[in-house]
């Protein structure tokens, strides 16, 4: 949770967990490619690159506070890039990872945070299609 140092009022809620991967082999620019390779491998048998990364699985912002006190994408962003930082820093790694409802909001919203499209995932359980997105710290 992320809140106000001044008066403690909630301004949104993010959740971070490290998991396996596959990215696509394909799709990539070859700078793209060689910073990827930092942190991937490729799997010889399917041409995949298997990555232990970060995920961002819950981003969000408190929408019941007024505009002047509510907290920016971007600024809820670069609270998640500290804390990715740091923690790269103490146990290395550097692939990060989310997924994204199909909205065009959200994705040009993770496009201008220099997340790329690498695929895209079905949850039955909640009959949604994600988008995935994947930058390197």
């Amino acid at each position: 949770m992320v809140s106000d140092p001044t008066d403690g009022a909630l301004l949104g809620c993010l959740a971070l967990t490290h998991k396996a991967v596959l990215l696509p082999s394909e799709g990539f620019s070859n700078t793209f490619r060689k910073k990827l390779e930092r942190f991937a491998r490729p799997d010889p048998a399917s041409g995949e690159y298997m990555a232990s990364a970060f995920l961002v699985a819950q981003l969000g912002k408190n929408y019941g506070l007024d505009n002047g006190t509510r907290i920016t994408g971007h600024e809820l962003m670069s609270i998640v890039n500290d804390i990715l930082v740091s923690i790269q820093h103490q146990i290395g790694g550097g692939i990060v990872y989310l997924d994204c409802e199909d909205i065009d909001t959200l994705k040009r919203f993770y496009d201008t945070e220099s997340f790329q499209k690498f695929g895209e995932r079905f949850s039955p359980e909640e009959d949604q299609q994600y988008i995935q997105y994947m930058r390197v710290l």
